[in-house]
């Protein structure tokens, strides 16, 4: 009985949380570190609808899309806080000691949509 593999069973199709993509844009004078994006979101979102309230939204920050020339980055999140999760973002109007604007380009169910 040790031996054997236990599985787990996976939830249904209809279960499981349904991700979006958030595609955003920095507007600002001077370029945008990543690093403190990351960490003003994060804390403004926490501010704003507490841990709880974020862990339900299932924030994540896909990394590997931050271009650095366009300011320009994709936040995943579930298909219900997606709303939240904009208003949110629609808070930071200061990093640092520089003005920004966080603009919404386009949402998608996945990354590919974001391309085009």
């Amino acid at each position: 009985m040790r031996n054997q593999k236990v599985k787990l069973k996976m939830s249904s199709p209809t279960l499981r949380e349904r991700d979006r993509y958030v595609y955003f844009k920095m507007v600002s004078k001077e370029k945008v570190l990543y690093s403190d994006l990351e960490a003003a979101i994060w804390n403004t979102l926490i501010e704003f609808y507490g841990e709880m309230g974020v862990s339900k939204m299932s924030v994540w920050f896909v990394k590997n899309t931050w271009d650095d020339a366009s300011q320009s980055g994709v936040i995943r999140c579930n298909n219900l806080s997606v709303p939240h999760l904009i208003a949110g973002m629609g808070l930071i109007s200061r990093l640092g000691e520089s003005r920004v604007i966080m603009k919404v380009v386009k949402v998608s169910g996945t990354i590919k949509g974001l391309e085009k």
